[in-house]
């Protein structure tokens, strides 16, 4: 299959004051969707992780190598993510990989390559409670990681985002792979625990040129709301056939679907009443000076999840080279969570801040990473905790609404346990 090739580096002028590397380039791989239904998403994530980049570079490059990122585009297929990454780790030889997205293409290349050859991936959007799973099983080797927090916080945020609406009955339509599936199930277990009911749990497979059996599946008995698990592309084909049908006007949106591009295209005054929720960033100033930078070089910051989270995935690599002094999958493992480290001297995201990181590892000393996501405290699946942002649509536009925290969530948990 073919695979888009894009290599990002840091550019730098020739009238500006360049860090002095040594004669040495490291490349990060990336497989990310570019195209496919997460295209849309998947390009602005892609320009964190480029940002990134740009920072370690400012700050030195890693290990006294400059970085570069080999990123390919996995088309939201897990085979051609499969080609993807094995033309990374064999013919590139990169030590880690950043993505991907899809919970489906990430669990592919994790259990086919990455795993199997001690490279370290590291995914700023897959969601699915898979991962735990697996890891629980010693199917990682300890090689995964993700900056974005499992569904099994997401789906129960959700229970709670419905009922505080004050749905009773809802019918959930989800795409069948590992993401939907995960979340599907986490929903579910949730929202019966505070008393509610999932009238119809539908399942639907990609690309389908129509959608109406499924339609008509979730729709009968009649439901309050629809939460609909997928990407923009099938999502909004799917959406527009509920409304057809004469669905209720109602949804229950997650972070696959944060996105203006699939409001617009199924149509915002059929948006009116979305209740969203998406991978919360806490406001810590790695945040701030993250969305100053990423202004500055790409323009405003769009309201989506996972483009902060693709950002601290590439600086963590980073940091974890200079802190291991080695660039091999192995060695980036086990410094990760040093990097991490909450007995650490703070750091945060930003070029200055990424010198004084690098600065102190050369002097033997320990440091916390704070990411532009948030402090990012991995367990020994390779997960992390972090709250969840409520967004809606406004006036035709995606917006944030509130932030539940991870302390609630596990309360609504306790509830379903």
């Amino acid at each position: 299959m073919h695979v888009k090739s894009i290599v990002f580096g840091a550019v730098l002028s020739a009238l500006s004051i360049a860090p002095a590397f040594a004669a040495c380039t490291t490349t990060i791989g990336g497989v990310m969707s570019l195209t496919g239904s997460l295209g849309v998403l998947g390009q602005k994530i892609a320009q964190g992780a480029q940002l990134g980049i740009d920072d370690l570079n400012a700050a030195g490059g890693a290990n006294g190598c400059q970085v570069k990122l080999a990123l390919l585009d996995d088309q939201t297929a897990p085979a051609v993510g499969v080609d993807a990454a094995k033309k990374l780790v064999d013919v590139q030889r990169v030590p880690a990989i950043v993505g991907a997205l899809s919970s489906g293409v990430s669990a592919a290349i994790l259990s086919s390559v990455t795993a199997p050859s001690k490279v370290v991936q590291i995914s700023p959007a897959s969601t699915s409670p898979t991962f735990t799973q697996m890891a629980a099983e010693g199917k990682t080797g300890g090689y995964w990681f993700r900056t974005t927090p499992s569904d099994a916080l997401q789906g129960v945020a959700m229970a709670k985002v419905a009922h505080d609406a004050g749905y009773k009955r809802v019918a959930i339509l989800y795409l069948n792979n590992a993401y939907g599936q995960g979340l599907s199930e986490q929903f579910a277990n949730a929202f019966k625990g505070l008393g509610g009911t999932v009238t119809a749990d539908v399942v639907y497979n990609p690309s389908q040129p129509s959608y109406r059996a499924e339609v008509g599946k979730a729709a009968n008995p009649a439901p309050d709301a629809l939460f609909l698990i997928g990407y923009p592309g099938d999502g909004t084909t799917i959406a527009r056939e509920w409304i057809a049908a004469g669905g209720p006007q109602k949804f229950l949106l997650p972070d696959g679907l944060e996105s203006q591009d699939f409001v617009n295209d199924v149509g915002a005054k059929y948006m009116k009443d979305v209740h969203g929720t998406a991978a919360g960033s806490a406001k810590t100033p790695s945040l701030a000076t993250f969305q100053k930078e990423y202004q500055a070089k790409f323009g405003a910051l769009p309201t989506q999840a996972y483009i902060p989270n693709a950002y601290d995935a590439v600086v963590l690599v980073g940091l974890a080279m200079d802190e291991a002094k080695a660039a091999n999958g192995t060695a980036i493992r086990d410094a990760i969570r040093k990097v991490t480290d909450p007995a650490g001297e703070k750091v945060y995201a930003g070029r200055d801040q990424l010198k004084k990181a690098v600065q102190l590892l050369k002097q033997g000393k320990t440091i916390q990473y704070i990411g532009a996501s948030g402090p990012l405290q991995f367990d020994k699946s390779g997960d992390i905790d972090a709250p969840m942002v409520v967004w809606s649509v406004n006036n035709g536009k995606v917006q944030p609404t509130g932030m539940i925290s991870v302390g609630e969530i596990r309360q609504v948990h306790s509830k379903s346990s």
